[in-house]
C-alpha cells in the first residue's frame, strides 16, 4: 500500500502512540478501532482562534504588537473536515463574534450585537443635557424680561410710596420670592408693570402669625425705660425686642392691620418700626397715633397749648415719605391727669390716657379728650363734627360680638353679649382689666391685668381669655411689667354704638 499523504487523512493527526489502522480479513475492526461510549476527547493542537471557525484569521500585520499572536502547529496538522466529536463542551459556539485590532474592524455577516455602543449609549444623555440648557436659557431669559407677578408675586397696595415699609429681609417677602416658576413645553413670557422704587406693602393674612403672636410693652425692672416686644406665646423662644432706648420710654405705638410695620412714641418722637429696618423719624410732639385701613399711612396728634387750652391738630403721615398732612385741628380745655389712685391710673393709661384717637368702620377719625369732648373727622375733607363725650366700643372682627368691662371692689367681670345684647359668655377676675383686644379670629381675647404690689405698686400682666372653650382666663406672662399688648394682623373694628 503506497504511503498516505498525512496533509490529506485525518487519521495521520492522531497520537503516534496508536497502533497503524489494518483491516481484517474478517472485515472486523480493531478494539482500539471500536467507537467508545464516550470516548475521551484527546487534546489537539488547536489555535485560539478555533473558536471563530466561520472567520479568516487576520492578516494586518502590526509591528508595534507585542502580543502572542503566532502559533506554530505540527506538519501532520490538518484542519478538521467533519464533525465527529459527540461531546457538548467541543461544540462551536453559535454567539456572534467581532473582532478588532487597533483601528480596524473586521466586519462580518453576522447579526449585530444588540447592545448598544458606548458612543450610541451617549447620544441620549447628550440630548437630554442640550435640553436641558436650552430650558435653563429660557427660565432665565424670562425671569431678566418679566417682573414679581410673573412669579406669582400678590398685587401692589394702593400707595406706591411705600416700599420702604416692608423690608426685603421679611420672612413674608422671602417666601414669595423664591417661590419657583412652573416650566412649560411653551413658556411665554407675560408683560406686567415695571416695579417702582418704593413698592407698597401687600396685606398679609393673619395665617402668617402665630395662633398667639402679639407685640406689647414691658419693661425690665420697676423704673426701667419701656421698651416694646414682639412674641408668639406658643413658643418657648424668648421674645423679640421691636424698640427700645436707654432713657426713653416707649409711650405710646401702633401696628398696622396686615401686621407688617408699626409705629411706636419714643417720648414725643414718632419713630417707624420695621423689622430689619433702622427707624426713621416720622414726626415730632406727638401725643399718640394710629395706623389706618392698612400700613401707608398713619394717623396722629400732636397737642400744644394755647393759654388754659390745649389745640390737637389731627396729622395724616405718609409712613413710607413720612409726607405730613394736618387734616384738622380741635381746641379744647385741657384735662386734669393723676386724680384717680395708682391702679385706676395704670389702667386709664393703658386704655390710651387722656387723648386717644381711633380709627373706625367705614374709615372716619374719632378724637376723644378726657373731660372735653369728642369729635368725629372725615379723612378726606377734614370736617370735624363734635359729639357728646363717648367713647367707642370694641367689636369682633365679624362684628357679631364686643365685650364689656366692669369693676367693682378690685374685681372685673367680663361680659361677652351679641349684637342683640344678650350674654353669651361671663367671667371674673381680681385685678383692673385694661386693653381689651380682639385675636383676628374672634375666638380669644387678650387684656392686661393690674393688681396693687405689696410696696404700693402695680403689677401688670397679660391675660388670655378663651372664649370658645369659656375657660376662665389664662396668664400669659409673670413679669409684673407687661401690658398693651395688640394681635398681629388684626384690624380693630371700633363703632360709636
Amino acid at each position: 500500500m503506497p504511503d498516505r499523504d498525512p496533509w490529506g487523512d485525518p487519521a495521520a493527526a492522531r497520537d503516534a502512540d496508536e497502533p497503524p489502522f489494518v483491516p481484517s480479513r474478517s472485515g472486523e475492526l480493531p478494539d482500539w478501532a471500536e467507537p467508545a461510549p464516550e470516548p475521551e476527547p484527546q487534546p489537539q493542537p488547536e489555535p485560539e482562534i478555533a473558536s471563530e471557525p466561520d472567520l479568516p484569521p487576520a492578516t494586518i500585520e502590526d509591528p508595534w504588537d507585542r502580543r502572542d499572536s503566532t502559533q506554530v502547529l505540527p506538519r501532520s496538522w490538518v484542519p478538521s473536515t467533519t464533525t465527529t466529536t459527540t461531546s457538548e463542551e467541543l461544540a462551536p459556539s453559535s454567539a456572534a463574534v467581532r473582532t478588532s485590532m487597533g483601528d480596524s474592524v473586521i466586519e462580518t455577516d453576522d447579526a449585530p450585537d444588540e447592545r448598544p455602543s458606548t458612543a450610541e449609549q451617549a447620544v441620549p444623555w447628550l440630548i437630554g443635557v442640550i435640553l436641558l440648557l436650552a430650558g435653563m436659557v429660557i427660565v432665565l431669559l424670562a425671569l431678566i424680561f418679566a417682573g414679581p407677578e410673573s412669579l406669582g408675586a400678590p398685587d401692589a397696595s394702593p400707595s406706591a410710596s411705600v416700599l420702604a415699609v416692608v423690608p426685603s429681609t421679611s420672612t413674608e417677602q422671602s417666601v414669595a420670592a423664591t417661590a419657583s416658576p412652573r416650566a412649560s413645553a411653551s413658556p411665554s413670557v407675560s408683560p406686567i408693570a415695571t416695579p417702582t422704587l418704593e413698592p407698597t406693602p401687600s396685606p398679609v393674612s393673619p395665617s402668617a402669625f402665630g395662633p398667639l403672636e402679639m407685640v406689647y410693652q414691658g419693661r425690665s425692672a420697676a423704673l426701667a425705660p419701656i421698651y416694646l416686644l414682639r412674641h408668639d406665646f406658643t413658643t418657648d423662644a424668648e421674645p423679640d425686642v421691636m424698640a427700645q432706648d436707654a432713657s426713653l420710654d416707649v409711650r405710646r405705638f401702633a401696628w398696622s392691620p396686615d401686621g407688617t410695620v408699626g409705629a411706636g412714641l419714643l417720648a414725643d418722637v414718632l419713630v417707624s418700626i420695621e423689622p430689619g429696618e433702622e427707624k426713621r423719624r416720622l414726626g415730632d410732639g406727638i401725643t399718640t397715633t394710629t395706623f389706618g385701613a392698612d400700613a401707608s399711612t398713619i394717623y396722629a396728634v400732636r397737642v400744644t397749648q394755647d393759654g388754659d387750652n390745649d389745640v390737637a391738630t389731627v396729622l395724616s403721615i405718609d409712613f413710607g415719605s413720612a409726607d405730613t398732612t394736618e387734616l384738622a385741628s380741635v381746641t379744647f380745655a385741657r384735662p386734669d391727669v393723676g386724680t384717680q389712685d395708682v391702679i385706676a391710673e395704670a389702667q386709664f393709661t393703658d386704655d390710651g390716657g387722656p387723648i386717644r384717637l381711633f380709627f373706625m368702620e367705614g374709615g372716619a377719625l374719632r378724637l376723644w379728650a378726657r373731660d372735653a369732648g369728642t369729635w368725629d373727622i372725615e379723612v378726606a375733607s377734614g370736617d370735624v363734627t363734635e359729639l357728646d363725650e363717648a367713647l367707642l366700643r370694641l367689636w369682633a372682627p365679624d362684628g357679631s360680638r364686643r365685650v364689656g368691662a366692669g369693676s367693682e371692689d378690685g374685681t372685673t367681670t367680663l361680659t361677652l353679649v351679641d349684637a342683640d345684647g344678650e350674654t353669651v359668655a361671663e367671667t371674673t377676675i381680681a385685678g383692673r382689666v385694661s386693653h381689651l383686644r380682639w385675636s383676628p379670629d374672634g375666638e380669644r381675647m387678650t387684656f392686661t391685668l393690674g393688681r396693687s404690689a405689696a410696696a404700693g405698686g402695680v403689677l401688670q400682666d397679660l391675660f388670655l381669655w378663651d372664649l370658645v372653650d369659656d375657660d376662665a382666663p389664662m396668664q400669659l406672662t409673670s413679669t409684673g411689667a407687661a401690658f398693651g399688648a395688640e394681635w398681629l394682623g388684626s384690624q380693630p373694628l371700633w363703632r360709636g354704638e
